[in-house]
């Protein structure tokens, strides 16, 4: 076969997708990734954190570190979680206990995966549909017709098939749907995911994308006397997020409460490969957070952000709106101090982390909801006046440690 052969079928495929466009009007314009829909989620097991403190303390196998647990629990700033499963039970405490459990905590996660990951997604899909209409978008109006992929986050639980495929049978997505999973990247991983989705968009501008994050560490709990597990078990809740995205040409109107995402980074820290680490054993998946970590990110972070925005023609002065991982009240102050952001511009992440602990991969896009929200909210207060158009900045930290982010302008 000629090269002229395969560039003639693939123009004919081409033509193919873009039947119902104007292919060239398409094609000569930047296209856009906007999230269109977004909506959040958790389970329904709300857990006090002065009733968790309560109950660890309690913990008969716990001596050497007993004393540590009320500050411990006080410090993380978290007024209550969303659990999948009830922690605060003794026939919770006992399985957590039993060696070689992993079978039956992956099992677990897809029994209690699923529900809340179809929940979130289906709202997600309502919230891009009532917020595309008449908006001038590239496509058809059918939601579920339009998604072209579909990118399924977790670092808490494995199965396959996945989560992902049985969404796309409960969700009345396509058959021939192009499906990535991202796993094992930990509180980043909503980022990449974004990352992933606003590539596929800009290859294929008549098709959307969904990407659902999903998180169940009360899954893998298991109750040692160290430090780090109590610290885990102090700050990890569960929850879902899932978001909707399409394309939008640079020169056309947006809707009301649109994000469009403008560009993304990712970075690896030097010399920081002990700041977060996850791991697989007998008894589930395991986390380590580095004592050190606190000071990775206060000394690594600034610059990354700065180079970032500089290549963007930007500095944090013109940032108008900045979603900052909830990852712990350490992870917040160091990226505030770092950055030289004020408390209020920190706000959203600290109200996310005490409703809710840090969630991983979707705490921050819960605080990407809460911003929007928030500003649809104060737009209807007497008196202000939100700008037409707010640049933002939105970014969480993986295991290496990376640190990867979004650019996003809110109309």
């Amino acid at each position: 076969m000629t090269n002229t052969t395969i560039r003639v079928k693939q123009q004919k495929g081409l033509i193919a997708r873009l039947s119902n466009h104007n292919i060239s009007n398409i094609s000569s314009k930047q296209v856009l990734p906007t999230i269109e829909g977004i909506a959040t989620g958790t389970p329904d097991n709300i857990i006090s954190q002065k009733d968790a403190a309560e109950f660890v303390a309690n913990l008969k196998n716990l001596d050497r570190n007993r004393h540590r647990i009320a500050k411990i629990y006080q410090n993380t700033r978290i007024e209550e979680r969303r659990l999948a499963v009830n922690l605060l039970s003794e026939e919770s405490y006992e399985f957590s206990r039993k060696q070689g459990t992993i079978q039956q905590r992956m099992e677990m996660f897809e029994e209690y995966a699923f529900p809340l990951a179809e929940k979130v997604a289906k709202q997600a899909l309502k919230s891009a549909e009532a917020s595309t209409r008449d908006d001038g978008s590239l496509y058809s109006d059918n939601i579920e017709e339009s998604i072209g992929l579909i990118v399924f986050v977790t670092s808490t639980g494995f199965v396959a098939p996945g989560i992902d495929t049985k969404l796309i049978k409960s969700l009345g997505l396509k058959r021939n749907i192009a499906r990535i999973p991202v796993h094992f990247m930990g509180c980043a991983a909503a980022m990449n995911g974004l990352r992933i989705a606003c590539d596929y968009i800009k290859a294929n501008p008549n098709q959307r994308a969904l990407v659902v994050c999903l998180e169940l560490s009360s899954v893998n709990a298991v109750f040692e006397d160290n430090i780090n597990d109590t610290i885990i078990h102090s700050i990890f809740g569960d929850g879902c997020a899932a978001v909707v995205l399409g394309g939008r040409e640079e020169n056309m109107l947006f809707g009301r409460n649109k994000i469009v995402i403008k560009d993304n980074f990712s970075y690896l820290v030097d010399d920081t490969e002990d700041g977060i680490r996850l791991g697989i054993n007998d008894s589930g998946i395991t986390c380590k957070l580095s004592r050190d970590l606190p000071s990775y990110i206060e000394n690594g972070l600034n610059p990354i952000i700065n180079n970032f925005l500089a290549d963007c023609q930007l500095t944090k002065e013109q940032i108008d709106l900045w979603a900052v991982h909830p990852g712990g009240t350490r992870i917040i102050e160091k990226a505030q101090s770092s950055l030289g952001l004020t408390d209020e511009q920190v706000a959203d992440s600290w109200e996310i982390l005490r409703q809710y602990g840090n969630m991983l991969s979707c705490a921050i896009l819960f605080v990407i909801e809460r911003v929007m929200l928030r500003l649809e909210s104060e737009s209807f207060q007497d008196g202000k006046t939100i700008p037409e158009k707010l640049t933002g900045l939105s970014f969480s930290f993986a295991p290496g440690i990376g640190v990867e982010g979004i650019l996003f302008e809110k109309y």
